[in-house]
């Protein structure tokens, strides 16, 4: 029951949201982030910790108030953004640019694919749909919701932008993962968020952050390039893509260090990007929840190991 009142509220806003002008939606997003801000006191009070944590030594407790706040904003902002995406779509020459075009082309003429890698910076939902309305094949790799109906509707919005969704938890992902790259696709993976799959401990903002290590395995297994890509707000209303330079493992290191080495990398540059423009960033998640580990994970096995040369 309360799974079919989220998805009922969710749709109901979602339609009136459409209903309004695209500056409008935008600046309602963004106070009712404000307000939640104010309203949700454990979550504020998270993402002010973390902001302590991460920038004590170089910004006043004011000025990291101003940022937890317009993080809140942004996040309300993000979802009026998805509930108008069909303006944004036709607007989407006069809306975005992109930096960095020339790297993108030069992995995909590769003919193998690639590995894009970015954070819940943004909208990375917004990111996804820019790439697949360019012409780009865009897979996302995705947990399954646990409410079935609100996980159904994330995965046919993405559809109908152009996005596939490959779910981590399904039996058939690593044949989907493999069908993408043999298509010359962007396989889209999310690594700045502590979540139980296999991961390593690696620097993030000065602390050690277990960070998931798919990305970097499958760049590894298949010698694939991985390529950062951010999305930023760019003036009262437009957006600017970022992509950087690609990556490539270090082939002279054994497999282990070349996962921990290529993972610290993509750390690194997440985190530059973040901090940036830090008011785009989710403070709230627990980034450094549970103690870090030195080795991989022990409660999971090394992702792609059995399929990565299959097919």
């Amino acid at each position: 029951m309360k799974g079919s009142v989220l998805v009922g509220l969710v749709q109901t806003a979602l339609w009136l949201l459409d209903r309004l002008s695209l500056p409008t939606a935008l600046k309602l997003g963004e106070r009712l982030g404000v307000a939640a801000y104010y309203l949700l006191g454990s979550t504020r009070r998270l993402a002010l910790q973390h902001l302590e944590w991460t920038f004590a030594n170089e910004l006043p407790a004011r000025r990291r108030q101003r940022i937890a706040r317009a993080a809140f904003a942004n996040f309300g902002r993000a979802f009026c953004e998805l509930a108008k995406i069909d303006t944004i779509r036709t607007r989407r020459g006069e809306l975005f640019e992109m930096v960095g075009r020339e790297h993108l082309e030069a992995v995909l003429r590769g003919g193998q694919g690639c590995i894009a890698v970015t954070g819940h910076i943004g909208n990375w939902e917004l990111l996804a749909s820019y790439f697949a309305w360019e012409g780009v094949r865009v897979s996302a790799i995705a947990r399954r919701l646990y409410v079935p109906r609100l996980n159904r509707m994330i995965v046919e919005w993405r559809r109908r932008q152009g996005v596939e969704t490959i779910l981590r938890e399904s039996p058939d992902s690593a044949r989907a993962i493999l069908r993408v790259l043999k298509n010359n696709g962007i396989l889209a993976m999310l690594i700045d968020q502590d979540t139980h799959v296999p991961s390593i401990s690696v620097p993030f903002f000065g602390r050690l952050a277990r960070t998931p290590v798919a990305a970097a395995a499958l760049a590894i297994r298949r010698n694939l390039p991985t390529v950062p890509v951010f999305i930023q707000r760019s003036g009262e209303l437009g957006w600017r893509v970022t992509v950087r330079p690609p990556l490539y493992p270090n082939l002279a290191l054994p497999p282990a260090q070349r996962v921990r080495q290529l993972t610290a990398a993509l750390n690194r540059i997440l985190e530059e990007q973040i901090r940036s423009n830090p008011a785009e960033w989710v403070w709230w998640h627990r980034r450094w929840r549970r103690a870090p580990m030195p080795n991989l994970d022990p409660d999971a096995s090394f992702p792609y190991e059995a399929s990565a040369h299959s097919g």
